[in-house]
């Protein structure tokens, strides 16, 4: 127990790694092939996503090789990651995977957010003697379900295809920053309470917009029902963390 213990933090760092390495290489193929085709300024659509991939491709390698020498230690067991740069690194990342480019796999793309969520899960396991276990815990379950109420950015048909476009595009990077904020704070030790009203209020309106806009055209069931449950998620977490707090 006590050597599961010490090695917590290079756990967690395989995970992180995994989780870079499964979504770099995906992105990676799918820029290849866009270019192979000559499809990578086909329509406006095509050149915001797959410039965004690119530069989010080129960020995350930048980090990983001038700012995570903490990571890379981690991953041999010497010390603990710097998880403020970690979770920058990530959420650059996942900037690539907001976006639906053409020959995307989304099942290799959503195996490697898994292990994302698993790092978290076992940072959250290290961290919970020292915190409110229910609280640390509960906000951990409410931050994964926002992050899958953040929409993904997938090509439109729509006669106002152009506003669509721009809406979610806009949506899901601003999202993926307040997720980038609140995976910090698990990583770093301080997310017992995530219940901060400021990304609820901008994920609903997004969501809304999103949903509204393409409703015609396509219902975005995954990102209508986490979208509600995360709204649910919110309100029960505001009255369970009331009856947790110390009595004066």
């Amino acid at each position: 127990m006590e050597t599961t213990k010490r090695r917590m933090p290079q756990y967690i760092a395989v995970f992180v790694l995994l989780y870079y390495f499964i979504l770099f290489v995906e992105r990676v193929q799918s820029v290849i092939r866009v270019l192979a085709d000559g499809a990578f300024f086909a329509t406006a659509y095509d050149g915001y996503v797959d410039t965004l991939t690119l530069l989010s491709l080129i960020g995350t390698l930048a980090l990983l090789i001038a700012s995570n020498g903490d990571f890379w230690k981690a991953l041999s067991g010497r010390g603990e990651a710097d998880y403020t740069v970690l979770s920058l690194t990530s959420g650059v990342l996942l900037l690539s995977g907001m976006v639906h480019t053409e020959h995307t796999v989304a099942a290799v793309q959503f195996a490697a957010y898994g292990m994302l969520i698993l790092a978290m899960v076992l940072r959250t396991a290290e961290i919970a003697p020292q915190a409110d276990r229910v609280k640390l815990w509960y906000s951990l379950v409410y931050l994964t379900s926002f992050s899958m109420a953040i929409p993904v950015m997938y090509r439109s048909a729509l006669p106002h295809a152009g506003l669509f476009h721009v809406v979610e595009a806009i949506a899901a990077a601003v999202l993926v920053v307040f997720f980038t904020l609140m995976m910090r704070r698990v990583f770093v030790g301080t997310g017992e309470n995530l219940l901060f009203k400021e990304p609820l209020f901008v994920m609903a309106v997004a969501d809304v917009l999103v949903l509204a806009l393409r409703w015609q055209e396509k219902i975005n069931t995954f990102v209508l029902i986490f979208a509600a449950l995360t709204l649910a998620l919110f309100i029960a977490g505001l009255m369970l963390f009331r009856l947790r707090r110390p009595k004066t």
